[in-house]
């Protein structure tokens, strides 16, 4: 009997079925108020180039306050923002407009010694750039919501989720403009 119920519970365990009954993929240990930033890029001169970075989970809940951590498990040491904006203004091509005025109220340049601003609040310079930034404010075509610079080999950064319970936070990366999520506000 006892042998039974341990192939019972490794065979559950195998299929990733939880207590509840619900399945879940296995290793998909989904971190409360976390985004991972996940995958890599191959570039062969003359064959291909393959970039398959994104955010993980695609989709998520959190509670109006809560912090959220991103961690930064990319392969590579690109940047990536986590740039806020309203569904319709996400990107469906690789078009720069997609950025709208980012680029520039996160001062990125190649001019030597221009330091780039990391948080963008409410379309502006965020006051304390150490602080988490405030996120409940979404962008459009021509002002810029809450965004996030995560500077090339930063591993990790948090944000709060400001926003009303309720509201849809639509974000994607202003240099990799297939990487999109959503947060749904609790």
């Amino acid at each position: 009997m006892n042998r039974r119920l341990t192939v019972a519970v490794a065979a559950t365990a195998a299929l990733g079925i939880g207590a509840a009954g619900v399945a879940t993929p296995a290793g998909a240990a989904a971190k409360k108020n976390q985004i991972r930033i996940l995958g890599h890029s191959v570039f062969k001169a003359g064959y291909f180039a393959r970039d398959d970075q994104r955010f993980s989970p695609l989709k998520a809940s959190v509670k109006s306050g809560a912090l959220v951590t991103v961690k930064n498990k990319s392969k590579t040491k690109d940047p990536h923002t986590l740039s806020f904006v309203q569904k319709k203004f996400l990107p469906t091509d690789f078009d720069p407009a997609a950025a709208g005025p980012l680029f520039g109220l996160h001062q990125l340049s190649d001019e030597e010694g221009v330091m780039p601003i990391f948080k963008i609040d409410n379309g502006a310079p965020a006051a304390d750039q150490a602080a988490p930034l405030q996120v409940d404010t979404l962008g459009t075509a021509d002002a810029a919501g809450d965004s996030e610079l995560i500077g090339p080999g930063q591993r990790s950064t948090r944000f709060q989720v400001t926003a009303e319970s309720g509201s849809r936070l639509y974000y994607f990366c202003i240099f990799h403009p297939w990487m999109q999520g959503k947060i749904k506000v609790k």
